[in-house]
């Protein structure tokens, strides 16, 4: 069976809060160049240039963010742009993308995944999204997840477990889905890891606009409900107004707990690929995802560390020298407002340490 024609929906309307002060409130992770010259946002449109048109393209964002995406991605229509009015977590924007599509009358297979992660090998992504194209062209029922082969026992993402080999496509494995953990314990991570029976999720979903809606409506009513209200004035001279006024309202629920932690065994397949993949979630992720082994040190700009290791010291003023000596999981970054000293094992809590900035009254450097 030949597959329908692609749309693609790329999310960039988080805040990277745990890559501060790199990331900041109103430059997100995915606007910064934090990996070579280009910004997520702007390598992601550049790989699916290939597979989907400019007028394919959908970007969902913060309405913030909209004049700023527009810029680094001049080709993708204006119409194009989805903007929430206030942040309500991840669920609630997939659900306004995926509702606006249909009531657009879109019918397409669609891509949709986040702008913030890194692919070292991009061929190998678009071979596995076209492999995806074929699955979902046999069976538009159900969500098909491109997951990486984990490296290392990560907390801070979401865990897929493989069932069964379903079969081949170009060589191309694809497997049952049996179950998804979102953020596991580092031990419980750790056992993941020596199973060889799970993949990271890498943010790389391939599903039908017609399932996605009903399996909201199925799995979030009280998210889907809203939403759907929103958009029935889409298209009208209401649209901006009702959303303003609803979407506030609407539950803030992460996706992987309202949607993909619910779906049944049968509702999705997995493929297995090595992407060299990687989402600069927090700081030391950051570091994972430039380091060569884990005691390496990473380091940017004007750095001198000795007998050091394990650590991040990345330095964002060149007109300064950071030299560091003693440290072992340390994450040092210099900019021209803020330095911060954190542990490794801190990072994942970083956003006390934003709040306690916020009560001191420093939110100019959030």
């Amino acid at each position: 069976m030949v597959p329908s024609e692609l749309i693609a929906i790329l999310f960039s309307g988080g805040v990277g809060q745990r890559l501060w002060p790199l990331s900041r409130r109103n430059t997100p992770k995915q606007f910064v160049p934090l990996i070579g010259p280009k910004s997520s946002f702007e390598l992601a449109v550049e790989r699916l240039r290939s597979l989907v048109p400019s007028d394919g393209m959908f970007v969902a964002t913060n309405r913030q963010f909209g004049e700023m995406l527009r810029k680094l991605a001049p080709e993708i229509p204006a119409g194009n742009f989805i903007l929430e009015p206030v942040r309500r977590d991840v669920a609630a924007a997939v659900a306004l993308a995926f509702f606006s599509l249909q009531k657009d009358g879109r019918s397409e297979h669609v891509l949709f995944q986040w702008t913030d992660n890194y692919v070292k090998n991009a061929p190998r992504l678009l071979a596995a999204i076209r492999t995806a194209e074929h699955l979902l062209a046999a069976n538009p029922n159900r969500v098909i997840f491109i997951g990486e082969t984990p490296r290392f026992a990560n907390e801070n993402l979401g865990w897929i477990e493989l069932g069964d080999e379903l079969g081949r496509i170009d060589e191309t494995p694809y497997y049952a889905f049996r179950s998804w953990h979102y953020r596991p314990p580092k031990q419980v991570a750790a056992e993941m890891l020596a199973s060889g029976r799970y993949i990271w999720n890498s943010g790389y979903f391939m599903s039908s606009i017609e399932f996605m809606t009903a399996a909201f409506r199925r799995l979030a009513p009280e998210l889907a409900s809203p939403i759907e209200e929103i958009v029935s004035y889409r298209g009208t001279s209401q649209e901006s107004e009702k959303l303003d006024q609803i979407y506030p309202t609407v539950p803030a629920l992460h996706f992987d707990e309202a949607i993909l932690e619910r779906l049944s065994v049968t509702e999705a397949l997995l493929l297995q690929v090595d992407l060299g993949w990687s989402d600069p979630g927090s700081l030391y992720s950051l570091k994972e995802a430039l380091q060569e082994s884990p005691e390496d040190n990473v380091s940017r700009g004007k750095v001198v560390a000795v007998a050091t290791k394990d650590s991040l010291i990345y330095n964002d003023n060149p007109g300064k020298v950071v030299a560091v000596m003693g440290l072992e999981g340390i994450m040092v970054v210099d900019t021209p407002d803020v330095t911060l000293v954190i542990h490794k094992d801190a990072v994942r809590h970083l956003g006390e340490l934003l709040s306690e900035l916020a009560v001191k009254g420093w939110d100019e450097v959030l």
